[in-house]
């Protein structure tokens, strides 16, 4: 496993601000290395990889490759809470996560020369008593011109209140925010949302529109103010308020799709940060979360990125105007 403080990072300037990112139902991620996988019977297993795992540290450990300062926060518990925190000991990040009472879940994969099988556990409960300690905790130190970053799923017991709280509470201390989560949540929370961004599986699920276009406009409807709709291979879609663009790679890449949304969303960050609006500063982003979803394909593991290619890949992404209507 590639840790956290065996990244490079880029060389950049440290960027004004920081990117508070919300992983509200993170996990352990446990891999088992196996040369073959026979339901019903013993299996012998080589290899056994765990680290921090949940779209938001995915998120989190790509920024810390582009330099951004990162806080990670959300709900945590138990045995697996505790091992979370310490394999992220040594990362670049700080962390402020609200402990609960239920133990923080564990997601299993079995790699065999067959495939993978993979068994996601629900997470623990929590109340909207453990979202107003994470909204608290969240806000603390969040000032204009940060990001707030929320990605993931969220745990069993999660309302659409709470869910929008959280959002509302960062926009009215001036950060900007990010939602990328998935079924009737990304919908409902869409209000407190500056920038939503599902992929078009989840925005077809969540709005129940197969046309992208209308189910952006949906979306922006209920009070977003911008959607971006990331389709693989094929780049992305930004919408605003009459306003479209496309996207795309310069080349298809081949390799583990798997975090690639998730450094899209760390490009976006970044992107937003300080205090440029989101509708002006958002077209001059989307290059960078085409290449830097791109350069993420290339490597074996989510939340790790190929800089040197992300840097070959930004001069050559293709961005089009598609719809001026204002």
């Amino acid at each position: 496993m590639t840790s956290w403080t065996s990244m490079s990072s880029t060389t950049s300037p440290t960027p004004a601000g920081k990117v508070v990112v919300v992983t509200p139902n993170p996990a352990v991620d446990v891999t088992y290395q196996s040369p073959e996988h026979r339901v019903g019977e013993v299996n012998r297993v080589t290899t056994v990889t765990r680290r921090p795992g949940g779209k938001g540290l995915n998120v989190a450990s790509v920024l810390t490759q582009l330099g951004v300062p990162v806080r990670v926060t959300g709900f945590l518990g138990g045995h697996g809470g505790q091992e979370i925190q310490a394999l992220l000991g040594d990362a670049p990040v700080q962390q402020t996560w609200v402990t609960i009472g239920g133990a923080t879940r564990s997601t299993t994969a079995i790699v065999s020369d067959s495939g993978t099988t993979l068994f996601n556990e629900p997470g623990p409960t929590v109340t909207s008593a453990d979202w107003e300690e994470l909204t608290a905790a969240t806000t603390t130190g969040l000032d204009i011109g940060d990001v707030l970053v929320v990605s993931g799923s969220c745990p069993p017991g999660t309302t659409d209140e709470d869910l929008r709280r959280l959002l509302v509470a960062a926009r009215n201390v001036g950060a900007h925010t990010i939602l990328d989560t998935s079924g009737d949540l990304l919908v409902a929370a869409a209000g407190g949302s500056d920038v939503l961004k599902p992929n078009r599986e989840e925005l077809q699920q969540a709005t129940g529109l197969p046309d992208p276009e209308a189910g952006a406009q949906l979306l922006l409807d209920r009070g977003a103010r911008a959607v971006i709709v990331s389709a693989g291979p094929d780049g992305m879609d930004l919408y605003l308020a009459g306003r479209s663009w496309r996207a795309t790679p310069p080349m298809e890449v081949k390799g583990n799709p798997t975090g690639a949304g998730d450094a899209a969303v760390a490009a976006l960050a970044a992107g937003l940060l300080g205090d440029t609006p989101v509708t002006t500063a958002l077209p001059d982003t989307l290059a960078s979360a085409v290449a830097l979803s791109a350069a993420a394909v290339l490597m074996p593991i989510a939340g790790v990125v190929d800089l040197d290619a992300y840097h070959q890949f930004l001069p050559n992404v293709n961005v089009k105007q598609t719809n001026d209507s204002r």
